[in-house]
């Protein structure tokens, strides 16, 4: 048994789906989808007045000396990023001036097996702030700024080695993560000019 055609498509709806056809296909035609990386310039032209590609431009950053062991790490991985392994640039077009703050957290305390009730830290979680200034030393003009905020947990053994190693493992894996979230803060800061 079929169902009665009780719905025949008139006029007005055709117009009505050719209007949204047309309208979603304006709306479309105005994104611009693009790779972050990639070269500004349209395919075929010169790209007058445009200092290259996002990646020619981050490998022109310098980054400053670190104060702590934790800063040092994420420059060292940052330089690695900006300049895919050749080191900081001989000729630098922009500074960064980079302050990253380590902070160590006890999540969860458990008693021991003895029920001593001393409460010793079995997990916890380093928390890395990263705040980057991305000047241009040509004219001193501030290009970008930002705040980036990375977490990496890690358990906590009974070991004191085993702690001190557990941290430090978090503390590179946060400084690693966290070098990745401000290449590519910098990245969109550049693709903008």
């Amino acid at each position: 048994m079929s169902l009665p055609d009780r719905f025949q498509w008139g006029l007005g709806s055709r117009r009505l789906l050719s209007v949204c056809v047309i309208g979603m296909a304006l709306i479309a035609g105005g994104c611009q989808v693009r790779p972050l990386y990639s070269d500004p310039s349209p395919v075929g032209s010169t790209g007058a007045g445009l200092t290259g590609s996002v990646r020619s431009k981050l490998a022109t950053i310098t980054v400053s000396q670190p104060g702590s062991r934790e800063a040092q790490e994420v420059r060292n991985n940052l330089i690695f990023l900006f300049a895919g392994g050749a080191g900081e640039p001989a000729n630098p077009v922009y500074s960064m001036q980079l302050s990253v703050i380590p902070q160590n957290l006890s999540l969860m305390l458990v008693q021991n097996a003895t029920n001593d009730k001393s409460g010793q830290p079995t997990a916890g979680s380093v928390r890395m702030t990263g705040n980057y200034v991305l000047t241009r030393l040509s004219d001193g003009q501030v290009v970008g700024r930002g705040t980036r905020l990375v977490t990496a947990d890690y358990d906590a053994p009974r070991q004191r080695f085993a702690v001190t190693r557990a941290v430090r493992d978090a503390n590179n894996r946060a400084a690693r993560e966290l070098a990745e979230a401000l290449n590519l803060s910098v990245a969109q800061d550049l693709s903008k000019f």
